[in-house]
């Protein structure tokens, strides 16, 4: 058996990004991929009130990235994990949602994710080859078939505290901010 694939920095034991501070009241453990539409859904009905209670302290959210709609995904989760050892993780995840194409067209291409990078602020020659070039694709497998196991119903789901939470929460900005600050 081969040893694991060396993580990216900027990224949990258990390879999800943490956004908002340790010390949070409450963790939200988010499973999304980026091709998605659903989980675009999500984060256009809540993506708000998520950030406004992970500035306030109540909640910090860890995003699980996904690849199981496809070689687009990969691409997008491998620019994702260069975001994260930059410091740009949700910049770049907020302008993928943006900019998502159809499921399986072929979309996230490596000029678009460096495009979207740019956007997102993310301009370093090591983001740029580090799309180019993939260098988290075998990573971003591994950690899919590991997220498979942990969240075998599909995308958007959440955990919070460790609790499965109803996926229609998460479009729900109301109940979402009730749940997280309950």
């Amino acid at each position: 058996m081969s040893s694991p694939t060396p993580s990216p920095t900027g990224h949990t034991p258990e390879g999800g990004v943490l956004v908002g501070s340790e010390d949070a009241r409450r963790t939200l453990v988010l499973f999304e991929d980026p091709q998605c539409p659903y989980c675009r859904q999500s984060e256009d009905a809540t993506g708000d009130v998520l950030r406004r209670e992970i500035s306030s302290g109540s909640v910090s959210v860890e995003y699980r990235m996904r690849s199981f709609l496809g070689p687009e995904s990969v691409r997008a989760n491998n620019a994702l994990a260069l975001a994260a050892e930059a410091g740009h993780f949700d910049q770049l995840r907020r302008e993928l949602f943006a900019h998502q194409p159809a499921e399986q067209t072929g979309g996230f291409t490596t000029d678009e994710l460096v495009e979207l990078g740019r956007r997102a602020g993310l301009t370093t020659p090591e983001f740029v080859s580090g799309v180019r070039e993939g260098r988290h694709v075998d990573w971003v497998v591994e950690r899919e078939e590991a997220f498979l196991a942990q969240d075998p119903d599909g995308t958007p789901q959440a955990q919070l505290d460790g609790e499965w939470v109803d996926a229609q929460v998460l479009y729900d900005p109301e109940a979402l901010g009730a749940l997280v600050r309950g």
